[in-house]
């Protein structure tokens, strides 16, 4: 099976689809690890491996913050229906409450000036809405980094130093941090005209001006480390065989709570499996997904007891490479056929 993959995904490397991929792939009592392609492009090509560090993007919105903000729930100390400004009083809506950040429905504008970003102040004070908080669905990564403000004002922690105490070292997750140290092991990003070649510093802008550690963005990681992760949840919340989070906590996540305009349904945190276009079709009623910027998705799907970890740096050397787009789709097709036709779902 992984030789049969292996084969698709150079063809894919080999069309520029993107430079390389790491994959994990879960399933039953199976795990398997591979890597193709290649690190880096520029300055010179470097071949892949499967313990490099991805910028996981959007990914770190589920690993931390959703995380934590699950943890604060279970400790009783916020609430889904708490309005934001009952934590950030410079919050200027008053219909916003924490489940509309989780779900996107905050009716937030995603257009944000980035020279804004000096500081926490600035940049609440420029957040502007653009529809009523629950009335429909739109993605943008302020949802996340508001909801990285209030983690880190009710712990009085900060947003890593939380991510490193309650969740990666419990996880066993080694590798795993923000602004990482080993900047060798880092796969590259993209060639910018202002910070040049982004590797080892969070590619995500708003992050970025945020000094690498927002709610949005700004963890690294491997597949290896996130399989961790990705294992916990199919294990009803235990990771080697201690508890971590509660199954209804858990349950909670893989229950869609918003749709928007076309058909996709967000759960607190993900995105529900069935409405999505990667796994619309094949993937069990019991999934939940959610994409990375640059190439990377993961995904979840109990009903098949299955985790599919991807990551890519599609947007290596540049961001106009759009071929991801339309061959996600058809990389989560490829694995699902190739575990049904090995007969391992």
């Amino acid at each position: 099976m992984v030789e049969e993959l292996n084969t698709y995904l150079n063809k894919l490397v080999n069309s520029g689809v993107f430079p390389g991929c790491n994959y994990g792939i879960i399933v039953n009592d199976e795990i398997f690890f591979g890597s193709v392609g290649y690190k880096s492009l520029i300055p010179k090509k470097a071949k892949n491996d499967v313990d490099n560090l991805y910028d996981i993007a959007s990914l770190s919105k589920l690993l931390v913050t959703n995380v934590l903000i699950t943890f604060l729930l279970r400790d009783e100390k916020i609430k889904l229906d708490d309005y934001v400004y009952k934590y950030i009083p410079d919050f200027k809506y008053d219909d916003v409450k924490i489940i509309h950040l989780l779900t996107h429905s905050s009716g937030i504008n995603p257009a944000f000036n980035k020279f804004n970003l000096k500081d926490k102040e600035e940049f609440i004070n420029n957040t502007k809405k653009v529809f009523e908080a629950g009335s429909n669905v739109y993605y943008t990564d302020i949802n996340f980094i508001l909801l990285g403000f209030i983690i880190e004002k009710i712990y009085q922690k900060p947003l890593d130093v939380l991510a490193q105490d309650l969740i990666f070292k419990p996880l066993g997750m080694n590798d795993t941090s923000y602004n990482p140290k080993d900047k060798k092991r880092c796969v590259p990003m993209e060639l910018t005209s202002d910070r040049g070649l982004v590797c080892g510093f969070v590619h995500d802008e708003k992050a970025y001006f945020l000094n690498g550690v927002a709610g949005n963005a700004g963890v690294f990681s491997t597949v290896k480390d996130l399989s961790h992760f990705a294992q916990m949840i199919l294990d009803d919340g235990y990771y080697n065989h201690q508890p971590f989070l509660d199954l209804s906590l858990i349950d909670m996540w893989f229950k869609p709570l918003f749709i928007n305009e076309d058909g996709l349904r967000r759960t607190p945190g993900w995105i529900y499996g069935k409405s999505s276009p990667l796994c619309r079709d094949y993937c069990s009623d019991d999934t939940i997904i959610h994409t990375g910027f640059p190439g990377h998705h993961l995904l979840i799907d109990r009903g098949n007891n299955l985790a599919i970890i991807f990551l890519s740096n599609s947007i290596h050397p540049s961001r106009m490479n759009e071929k991801l787009v339309i061959s996600r789709e058809k990389i989560n097709k490829k694995i699902y056929d190739l575990l049904r036709k090995y007969d391992k779902i």
